[in-house]
């Protein structure tokens, strides 16, 4: 009982992540961003600066 327990708890955890990345690469794939660019962190502020800085020379 506790092997079938486990088994379904690891299928679950699998197909939760097989779903989250089917998901990620076909948002890619359709022209929409990653999830990261979702967030405003350090790449992307640099990033931005970086284009504002090559819009303005």
């Amino acid at each position: 009982m506790k092997l079938l327990i486990n088994l379904l708890i690891i299928v679950a955890i699998i197909g939760l992540a097989v779903w989250v990345i089917i998901r990620t690469f076909k948002k890619v794939k359709t022209g929409g961003k990653c999830a990261a660019c979702d967030y405003d962190c350090e790449l992307k502020q640099l990033k931005n600066r970086q284009t504002r800085q090559h819009l303005t020379l």
